[in-house]
């Protein structure tokens, strides 16, 4: 993907995205800044090493640590850092990365060029060493702050968490949910291998990509063939099971993932719900390029006064804001930018919305709840409280096999899930209730 767009040029763009999330700024936000204008290949070259750079932030900042005996200016820092993460990602590649590393600083600093080389070659040469010396700490091997694991182990189990935060470590993998409605999956994978993608079939309209790719190379993507969902989050839409007619709210829509996914499972009618309008917009932006329609109301779905028209839903999805503690791996800053009171704020909200939604739900209805966490005052702890203030609400399982509860977390070809779940996907939370 980087061909076309020279390292050094990488470097320096990747470089000052890590400086503005030094400032505060999420790293979605500083790649949307630094990358505006730019070319496809630039921003896809940018957006590689600054992920890169996020996932393995401490481990980096431990090795420039060791290596430099003096602070390097800040823009020297930056380039440093990032020029690291590739040195710990792609060590195949190392002397190149070196050297446009160095006239990237040489560019920025000229007098601090020198100073780059020596430290970089310094840790080609004592890789092994420098870098059991940076992870001696669960902090840099695990790439997260102190209460963070502590959470982590506290809900999974020391074991677990850990296998867990290692695996978010690492690039994700790209997985497609292909559009039934205009194509078989079978059908559409033999598509993909023609145009030499290498692709796996995860289960119902989930395709694995063995390498991730442009989404303007997917065969098919501006037609609506396909989408670019995780597996984990394509369950929500077959755990709801839509059937034709059937009247439907997803409350927290954005991006529109999951409401376009209940529209090509069923001829329902779906209201999607979203607060923010910059995000609503992208949830139109979806459904036209799939072919589908909904009615997508700017809103938010507590405030239920300002947007129902009293006529109760067949079915409700909410995917409710959560921590993202089960995305890190597509997220890698979360780890970063979240707070440890942030947990307790986010599970008022998410109480709030079930609260407010509940009503609206005809009887005998379900209303699913998801969040795209692993924390258990998210999930767990969040229903077991529901189900405790509301009799009539029901617990039942959202697949054949799977508990009434179901956690799942980040895994890779692992398996042990229900048999309705694929074996690749990120973490999330799953509870269908149905109203009596």
């Amino acid at each position: 993907m980087r061909n076309s767009v020279s390292l050094q040029r990488a470097l320096e763009l990747a470089a000052h995205t890590r400086a503005l999330m030094t400032s505060g700024a999420s790293l979605e936000k500083a790649l949307e800044s630094t990358t505006r204008g730019l070319s496809a290949e630039e921003k896809a070259a940018c957006q590689s090493l600054s992920y890169a750079a996020t996932r393995n932030a401490l481990a980096c900042e431990a090795i420039l640590g060791l290596l430099a005996s003096r602070p390097p200016a800040p823009k020297v820092r930056s380039i440093m850092l990032v020029a690291l993460a590739e040195l710990i990602e792609s060590p195949q590649k190392d002397y190149v990365i070196v050297n446009e590393a160095v006239k990237a600083v040489k560019s920025a600093e000229p007098a601090a060029s020198g100073f780059a080389n020596a430290c970089l070659r310094r840790f080609l040469r004592e890789r092994g060493k420098i870098l059991s010396m940076a992870v001696r700490t669960d902090e840099v091997r695990l790439n997260a702050p102190r209460w963070w694991i502590d959470k982590m182990r506290a809900c999974l189990g020391r074991a677990r968490a850990d296998a867990m935060m290692k695996l978010v470590r690492t690039r994700p993998p790209m997985i497609v949910r292909v559009n039934r409605r205009r194509i078989a999956t079978a059908d559409w994978c033999e598509l993909a291998r023609r145009s030499g993608l290498e692709v796996r079939e995860l289960g119902r309209q989930a395709v694995l990509l063995k390498s991730p790719v442009p989404v303007s190379e997917l065969p098919g993507f501006h037609e609506g063939l396909v989408s670019v969902q995780d597996a984990g989050a394509q369950l929500a839409a077959h755990a709801l099971a839509p059937v034709d007619g059937e009247n439907i709210l997803d409350a927290c829509a954005a991006p529109g993932g999951k409401t376009a996914h209940l529209l090509e499972l069923a001829d329902c009618r779906v209201t999607a719900l979203e607060i923010d309008p910059v995000r609503a917009q992208r949830i139109h932006e979806n459904l036209d390029r799939l072919g589908l329609t909904a009615q997508v109301r700017t809103a938010d779905g507590a405030d239920v006064a300002s947007w129902w028209d009293r006529q109760p839903f067949d079915a409700v999805l909410l995917d409710a804001p959560c921590t993202a503690s089960g995305i890190v791996r597509r997220h890698p800053d979360i780890v970063f930018s979240r707070r440890p009171q942030d947990v307790h704020a986010l599970c008022m909200q998410q109480k709030k919305l079930l609260e407010a939604l509940w009503p609206t739900l005809k009887v005998g209805g379900r209303l699913l709840y998801v969040v795209c966490s692993v924390f258990e005052e998210e999930g767990p702890k969040q229903i077991e409280s529901f189900l405790s203030r509301h009799a009539d609400a029901t617990l039942v399982p959202v697949a054949d096999g799977a508990p009434k509860l179901l956690t799942l977390t980040p895994c890779e070809g692992a398996g042990g899930e229900p048999a309705q779940v694929a074996d690749t996907h990120d973490g999330f939370f799953y509870a269908l209730l149905t109203k009596q």
